[in-house]
């Protein structure tokens, strides 16, 4: 195991700028020894962990101390710096006595894990997406910060961790990029937000984190928790209760915003609401594209079946309510604007989701799905017995294409396997792809909740299911996927022209 820990410290150093040395060698290490934590005592009680731990340092110290070898103090000099109280005694024994020994050591040696945080300071842009907590830390020969990246749209949690420039050029950069809010901390408070969020991380199975976080997460946690200070933890978040998100809609639709909407507004404006205090953080009254997009493209078409007359309110009504935020918050103009505009960049996504009712319900009714789950798919499942579908390959296209593609794909697998049978979903899914990747102007001819019905349409006659004596007849097939003979008709003879599909 040391063998395999020296070998990691030589091939981050060799990475690395020598002026980073001395972090990353302490990153490195921290990495290291929490990987090792979770492997060699991960369960028991209090006292075996500490027990297992005490003597592996100490076995992995007189190893240490007894070898000559420059690399090997390095990563001794890292471990008794780093490592945790139960270890810390015997490694730093090892390290004073062969620093005793030692004929030359490098001056950026003495400097790991020797840094001292003097200030820090939050970033947060002001659409509330996500905030970014700057850590100083002084040192005359490598002045460094260690900013870490919350992400307020995935439940707050830390998603990067990186070492940055000294906090002044952080600030300059920061000041010049515009659309952020700026305040000093005391360094307790910043290690509280940021061990908060680490919480919130640690509650994913895979969070998706960059890789950044997965090399300077330890070094973060081992710096935060050796403060003078006890982090201060931040306030509790207030919840929203039923009747103040109620009285929020009523609100709005009061408002000159509200006017003239569909008589839909009120439950899809209850249900950004919902999405906004239940799936994010920063309030209901967050105006921001990235919201927009979770809202219309993901959460809203796993969160409710509707066929294309209540979903077509939907991008109305969205952007009356981000207009009707933007004025309680006084918020820019340009960022309201530019949620606005992703409204329109990810309404196909949501017409593409359109799709009848399985169980009945009425034109233009919503109907939720479980709250156990939160993949569209699996609802259907349960009544087709499909399976999964497939992921479709959204390299090389366009954001409003990606958008399009990974809700029609899916669907058109759906209905042609509960239409036609689970062996026809491949070829529905295959046509679907085509079309978004090889005719994208093709997709402005027919409303998209009705390219589905027509790959379904086009694949039973392309294998025969439909005409005297087959399962099905024309009006049968086209009541089925609740649309006309003529329409599905039409839209199929687009596919077969345009693709060169087989007829």
């Amino acid at each position: 195991m040391l063998e395999t820990l020296l070998e990691t410290l030589s091939l981050d150093l060799a990475a690395a700028p020598p002026a980073l040395h001395p972090v990353i060698a302490e990153a490195s290490v921290a990495r290291s020894a929490a990987m090792l934590a979770d492997q060699l005592w991960p369960a028991g009680r209090p006292d075996e962990i500490g027990e297992v731990e005490r003597f592996f340092w100490a076995d992995a110290a007189r190893v240490l101390g007894e070898r000559r070898d420059l690399e090997s103090f390095v990563l001794l000099t890292s471990l008794a710096r780093t490592v945790g109280p139960a270890g810390r005694l015997p490694l730093q024994r090892a390290h004073l006595s062969r620093l005793r020994t030692e004929a030359e050591v490098p001056e950026w040696v003495t400097r790991i894990a020797g840094f001292r945080l003097t200030s820090a300071i939050v970033s947060e842009d002001i659409s509330g997406d996500g905030l970014s907590v700057v850590l100083d830390y002084d040192d005359d020969h490598h002045p460094h910060t260690v900013v870490v990246f919350i992400d307020n749209n995935i439940g707050a949690i830390v998603k990067d961790v990186f070492v940055g420039p000294p906090v002044d050029r952080v600030l300059e950069a920061y000041q010049r990029g515009g659309r952020v809010t700026i305040r000093s901390v005391r360094p307790p408070t910043a290690a509280g937000i940021i061990l908060q969020a680490l919480g919130e991380t640690n509650d994913y199975d895979d969070p998706p984190v960059s890789e950044d976080f997965e090399f300077f997460s330890a070094l973060l946690v081992n710096r935060l928790t050796q403060l003078p200070e006890r982090p201060i933890r931040p306030p509790v978040r207030p919840l929203l209760s039923p009747r103040q998100r109620d009285q929020l809609v009523d609100d709005f639709l009061g408002s000159p915003y509200g006017a003239g909407l569909s008589g839909d507004a009120a439950d899809i404006v209850r249900l950004w609401i919902d999405h906004a205090v239940d799936h994010t953080v920063g309030g209901p009254l967050r105006v921001s594209a990235v919201l927009v997009e979770l809202f219309l493209a993901h959460w809203l078409p796993r969160k409710v079946l509707a066929d294309s007359t209540y979903f077509e309110a939907v991008p109305v009504v969205v952007k009356a309510w981000l207009g009707f935020a933007g004025d309680r918050t006084q918020l820019a103009l340009d960022a309201i604007d530019e949620a606005v505009d992703a409204v329109d960049v990810w309404t196909p996504a949501l017409e593409a989701a359109a799709m009848v009712d399985p169980v009945g319900s009425k034109p233009g009714e919503r109907v939720f799905l479980d709250d156990t789950t939160n993949d569209l798919e699996d609802a259907y499942r349960a009544l087709s017995g499909l399976g999964s579908p497939p992921q479709p390959d959204l390299h090389g296209l366009d954001k409003s294409q990606a958008a399009t593609l990974s809700v029609l794909a899916p669907h058109a697998w759906l209905m042609a396997g509960e239409t036609l049978g689970n062996a026809y979903a491949p070829d529905a899914f295959d046509i679907a792809e085509r079309l978004v990747r090889e005719a994208p102007d093709l997709l402005a001819k027919a409303r998209l909740s009705t390219w589905p019905r027509a790959i379904v349409w086009l694949l039973a006659h392309r294998h025969r299911l439909v005409g005297p004596g087959e399962p099905l007849t024309p009006y049968a097939l086209a009541a089925d996927l609740s649309s006309s003979p003529a329409t599905l008709r039409k839209t199929a003879k687009l596919l077969t022209d345009t693709l060169v599909l087989p007829r």
